[in-house]
């Protein structure tokens, strides 16, 4: 059975490829992913556990200016392209297998090089995923907030696309979007409790 293969080793991007060693590449994909998704987990945590209070300095925050920029570049580019020749209530994944043989047949056209830049985009976008997980991103909660509503909705194309492990995107959306609602919660409980302290605080200075 063809499967639909984005290669980032090579310019030219291979979409059916029966030679390819689907098991070696399926495992290096699952750890890539689940490190992204746990490195993520952990930044939450620590965005809920520092203190509010002191802004310590970021390391590295000029590279994830620069990462953060590109991003938001691309993740529209990404998603305008959705928009543009993918309707709301088309078949996704049979709508990107048209999609892959028209670029194909007519590789020249204005549809196969916006495709191209599609795939390329998408490549992108999950490495930069990858790398943002690894920085200070903790330090940013807004960003971070962003970053896995960003990843959510990647998983839930990718689930619709992906031929070889659907079913392993399908789990990480919903991680995501439990890591998100975990972060709201978690974010709202440490506020309450700052401001009862604060309020606490309060009235011990106008009793004395």
């Amino acid at each position: 059975m063809n499967s639909l293969i984005y290669n980032d080793d090579d310019d030219d991007l291979n979409y059916y490829d029966e030679n390819l060693d689907q098991t070696e590449n399926k495992i290096t994909l699952l750890s890539r992913q689940l490190k992204t998704y746990l490195n993520y987990r952990e930044s939450t945590i620590l965005a809920i556990c520092r203190d509010f209070e002191n802004h310590p300095v970021i390391s590295k925050s000029h590279i994830v200016q620069k990462l953060e920029k590109e991003l938001i570049m691309l993740y529209l580019e990404y998603t305008g392209f959705l928009e543009k020749y993918i309707g709301p209530k088309e078949n996704i994944k049979m709508k990107v297998l048209i999609l892959a043989k028209k670029t194909l047949s007519f590789p020249n056209s204005p549809e196969a090089r916006a495709f191209n830049r599609f795939l390329k985009s998408k490549i992108r976008l999950w490495e930069l995923f990858h790398i943002l997980s690894g920085l200070e991103i903790h330090m940013r909660p807004q960003l971070l907030k962003q970053v896995i509503q960003m990843l959510t909705k990647f998983c839930i194309v990718e689930n619709k696309i992906n031929v070889i492990i659907p079913d392993f995107f399908q789990q990480l959306k919903f991680n995501y979007q439990q890591l998100e609602r975990e972060y709201d919660q978690l974010l709202l409980t440490k506020k309450n409790e700052q401001n009862k302290s604060k309020n606490k605080k309060k009235k011990v200075m106008i009793r004395e």
